[in-house]
């Protein structure tokens, strides 16, 4: 029992000494326990708890015992217990009213079980009556093929082959994996017209001296190569495709050029590939349901219903390296653009990776897949494949796919 409650335990103590209090309770002067009565006494008796006896009338002096200010040592010892009542008083406090905020969680948690298992009113949906299908335009993108390019799986841990049977082989699985996906498409989908992209790069071409000694065929006998491909796969398209029309948009590559350096306002002139689509639309002159886009520049701009496409190779963009990678320069340069002819979306190749860079752009994959210089910059591995995308005359653009090759 504490000090106080002792003194409160005596009858009248109010008048009482503490010499009087101490006999009432047995203590003995030289206990710890009286020491600690004596503060608590002192304490009490400033505060006006106790009041020390008066003189009676009779002038007869009371005796009463002279209490000592109590010490430092006690003073300090009466501050720690009390700091530490209430050092508990609050851990206590704090213990309760974590419990109360648990008590309280828990029973909004439960109520919200309980509400889950309460009846609920449903209602019926009915089946939506096809009243027509809303047209759509699948684009197909064929660029970064290299066809006469030699990769050795010696050379980068069997990741991947590469050779003219092989380019070939690919290349007609990729033919006819994208008419699949236009055949999916035509289920929900009316289909009339189609936009085949020839991005470039169809070819390696001799812009760096190690090439000359390791490409299957020289930048003219590739030429060929490719035209005999790409030819043969237009012709695939109209017989089995079941377009109305056909656009072919071409764009010219980096690697299909005359010269050691790349050419600014001359490029065109300078390149076997844009040779090559000259050639070929000639040689589907007479075909109605075909027409070409050939520009002498960079860029090719397409109108398909109300949304405006720009397509082109995409080597005029530097990899900006680091978290932002491509996307970062990406957007810079599509807004500049943007700032001349406005294009609601973009559609390139170059970086030999399929994926939708930003909102408005999408990078088309290589057929060639992974090589030598791939595995040398760091590049992540992709199997060979190549873009298909839907233009929906009412939702826009819609339908992303990659077209595999093997």
């Amino acid at each position: 029992m504490k000090s106080p409650d002792k003194i409160r335990r005596v009858e009248n103590y109010t008048t009482k000494s503490l010499s009087e209090i101490c006999r009432a309770l047995g203590i003995k002067s030289d206990t710890k326990e009286y020491s600690n009565l004596k503060v608590s006494y002192f304490r009490m008796t400033k505060r006006g708890e106790i009041k020390r006896p008066k003189s009676s009338g009779n002038n007869t002096k009371q005796v009463i015992e002279k209490i000592p200010e109590p010490t430092i040592e006690q003073r300090i010892s009466f501050d720690l217990q009390k700091a530490e009542e209430n050092a508990r008083v609050r851990e206590y406090k704090d213990k309760y009213n974590y419990t109360l905020k648990m008590w309280q969680e828990a029973e909004k948690r439960f109520d919200a079980l309980v509400s889950v298992k309460q009846a609920v009113d449903t209602y019926t949906i009915e089946p939506l009556t096809s009243t027509g299908k809303e047209e759509a335009c699948p684009i197909i993108m064929l660029s970064d093929w290299h066809f006469e390019e030699r990769i050795d799986s010696e050379t980068i841990n069997g990741l991947n082959d590469y050779n003219l049977d092989i380019a070939s082989t690919r290349w007609n699985r990729c033919i006819q994996n994208s008419l699949k996906l236009v055949h999916k498409e035509r289920f929900s989908s009316e289909i009339k017209q189609a936009i085949l992209w020839l991005g470039g790069d169809f070819i390696t071409g001799y812009i760096h001296e190690e090439l000359e000694e390791s490409n299957y065929l020289s930048p003219t006998q590739a030429v060929r190569f490719a035209k005999e491909r790409i030819i043969t796969a237009i012709k695939f398209y109209l017989q089995h495709g079941k377009f109305e029309k056909i656009t072919i948009v071409c764009n010219y590559g980096n690697h299909g050029r005359t010269t050691k350096k790349p050419r600014v306002s001359t490029a065109y002139k300078n390149s076997y590939e844009w040779m090559m689509y000259k050639d070929i639309e000639d040689y589907f002159a007479n075909e109605k349901k075909l027409s070409f886009v050939v520009p002498n520049g960079l860029y090719a701009y397409v109108t398909i219903f109300d949304k405006v496409i720009r397509f082109w190779h995409g080597d005029s963009i530097k990899y900006g390296g680091g978290i932002g990678g491509l996307t970062v320069p990406l957007i810079k340069a599509i807004h500049k653009m943007n700032d001349s002819i406005h294009a609601d979306y973009n559609i390139m190749g170059h970086y030999h990776q399929l994926f939708e860079a930003t909102k408005d752009c999408f990078i088309n994959g290589s057929g060639i897949g992974y090589s030598a210089y791939a595995q040398r910059i760091g590049a992540s591995f992709e199997k060979p494949m190549q873009g298909f995308k839907m233009v929906d005359k009412k939702y826009g653009f819609t339908t992303k796919l990659p077209i595999f090759c093997e």
